[in-house]
């Protein structure tokens, strides 16, 4: 008994090491992400959807995130048509959105240091403007808006140069995981922008029911 129990020891750390394959035991979710270029990501200048999905996918595996036929259905990619992923850019899918009670559920994926650039909401179609907050619940989300930190407070965490001159806020509240806190947007038409901490980060957002039309962006070259 001992000798078996022994060699199981032995052959779960092979496992999680990714030494032994096809086995059932839980997967390595420490691995370091691997570097990712702007070449990965686009095919004759256009943005390749599906590489970034991929992308996204392989993040879930590393941190331990189950993956759905509905995610891996319906989940979509976006560089916001500025040509700068992974740096600027977002995966997501919605779980919930419609108007008759004003339900919204949502996804949001960012790839390690991956930026979901300023945007805020208006009120549009009738709607009123969309309230919102996010729950990180795998990795850190580090959510910039009217209120929080000092954005020195995390040296660490970079807007990309492309962005720069876009941002108009620049307090900062860290959505951590680990913690399973829940970071408010201060009102509902305040502007806000999310920067990934370096493992990546899948949040969940709670949300008012929205339409696109209500969506703003700083930066005038996005195309969403």
């Amino acid at each position: 008994m001992k000798i078996r129990n022994y060699l199981r020891a032995i052959l779960l750390g092979c496992c999680a090491l990714g030494f032994v394959s096809g086995c059932d035991c839980p997967k390595n979710t420490q691995k370091n992400p691997p570097k990712l270029t702007k070449e990965m990501f686009y095919k004759d200048g256009k943005f390749d959807e599906k590489a970034a999905r991929q992308a996204y996918f392989d993040m879930m595996e590393r941190l331990g995130m189950p993956i759905s036929k509905n995610m891996r259905d319906n989940m979509w990619a976006t560089d916001f048509g500025l040509g700068q992923f992974p740096e600027v850019g977002m995966g997501g899918i919605f779980w919930a959105m419609e108007d008759k009670h004003g339900v919204f559920g949502h996804e949001i994926l960012l790839l390690p240091n991956q930026m979901l650039i300023e945007h805020y909401h208006v009120a549009a179609n009738g709607l009123p403007a969309k309230h919102e907050c996010w729950q990180a619940r795998f990795g850190t989300s580090y959510c910039f808006g009217e209120e929080g930190q000092d954005a020195s407070a995390y040296p660490d965490v970079k807007v990309p140069e492309s962005q720069k001159q876009f941002i108009t806020v620049h307090k900062v509240s860290k959505a951590d995981s680990k913690e399973g806190n829940v970071v408010w947007l201060n009102r509902p038409t305040a502007r806000h922008y999310q920067i990934a901490g370096p493992e990546g980060a899948i949040v969940t957002e709670y949300g008012a029911f929205h339409c696109q039309d209500g969506v703003k962006f700083t930066n005038p070259n996005v195309k969403f």
